[in-house]
């Protein structure tokens, strides 16, 4: 058994893990498209500004954890061109909370712009 086959299979859990992240994060990236309906027709809802405040805060954290799920790809591609497939590296380590926060901070405030457009009125 080679020594390198621990590290090789934790750096193949590490990407599957990252890119599923960066699939989640990305499917929200496409919100704005559903969205439209809400804001334009007859039934439409007044936008309020803790409305869009909070789906442009949703988008932009979505985008900064497809950027940072990228970003750890990256470190772990240098990692194994190294032949070390090193998960625990500094920069991986980061970035890789950057993108958890990055993915749960917009949740959030995704979560609380659906609560405040359900509780809008149409006008």
């Amino acid at each position: 058994m080679d020594p390198l086959d621990g590290p090789k299979e934790a750096c193949k859990t590490y990407l599957e893990q990252t890119k599923l992240l960066v699939t989640l994060a990305s499917a929200f990236v496409v919100a704005p498209a559903a969205t439209i309906p809400l804001f334009v027709g007859k039934d439409r809802l007044q936008a309020t500004t803790a409305m869009l405040s909070c789906f442009l805060g949703a988008e932009m954290f979505f985008v900064f954890s497809v950027l940072s799920g990228y970003l750890v790809l990256g470190t772990i591609a240098g990692s194994q061109q190294a032949n070390q497939f090193d998960v625990y590296r500094p920069a991986t380590m980061f970035l890789s909370r950057a993108q958890i926060f990055c993915y749960l901070a917009g949740l959030g405030l995704f979560v609380a712009f659906l609560r405040l457009v359900m509780q809008a009125k149409p006008g």
